[in-house]
């Protein structure tokens, strides 16, 4: 024991030097705990963060995309088995040609040289086109080749006997388109194919697929009504 005024050891209740009043000594105090550094913290700065999103993003876009394909693919195989694959060929390749392909050209040293896919040839008036004047128009008859060159897709749907003829639709609308082209630049370039010796009028290889595919689409509709 401790004396409570000098801190002197004491053997009894009283210290022998002052004669206050001994005590026992306060136990130690505890340890103050150990320091425990708080967790690490990951910074991202913003383009880790914009190149994860991005990551994310394209991911999501190509599983989209990858079911967007699958379904357009048995879209097309259904169609395919609706109209034979013959005729779903032709069709496709009728289109392509109608947009796509070169249809005609000019060229020569009154005109200015370009070409013309059968989608423009046929909304083009030559006559104005010479005269300077507004020459592209696509009216009813364009609008009539849309909807004859659709034909053939519309006719697998149609539960009636003569449903089959539509295949031979876009061959009938070529045929008169063969005749009103050569009407327009015969009446455009006539003259100056006899002063000039040629004629800056071609048709080109395009044309020609057009019809070759228009005819199979037809042949189609005449093997299923002799069948």
């Amino acid at each position: 024991m401790f004396c409570q005024s000098c801190g002197a050891q004491v053997a009894g209740a009283f210290c022998a030097k002052c004669g206050a009043g001994a005590s026992q000594p306060s136990p130690p105090s505890a340890p103050p705990p150990a320091y425990t550094p708080p967790p690490a913290v990951t910074v991202l700065d913003s383009q880790q963060l914009a190149k994860e999103r991005l990551n994310q993003l394209g991911g999501a876009a190509q599983e989209h995309g990858k079911e967007a394909a699958k379904l357009a693919q048995q879209g097309i195989g259904a169609m395919a088995a609706r109209m034979g694959k013959v005729a779903f060929g032709a069709a496709v390749l009728l289109w392509i040609a109608w947009f796509f392909f070169p249809a005609a050209s000019l060229s020569g040293r009154v005109v200015v040289p370009q070409s013309y896919t059968f989608w423009g040839l046929i909304g083009t008036n030559f006559t104005n086109m010479l005269l300077m004047q507004r020459a592209t128009s696509h009216g009813l008859f364009a609008i009539i080749g849309l909807v004859a060159s659709a034909a053939p897709f519309a006719a697998p749907f149609i539960q009636t006997a003569w449903a089959r003829y539509l295949n031979a639709a876009p061959l009938a609308y070529v045929l008169v388109a063969w005749v009103a082209i050569y009407l327009n630049e015969h009446s455009a370039f006539g003259v100056i194919a006899i002063e000039e010796g040629a004629n800056p009028f071609a048709l080109s290889w395009g044309i020609f697929v057009l019809t070759i595919a228009a005819i199979v689409l037809a042949a189609g509709a005449l093997k299923k009504t002799a069948a």
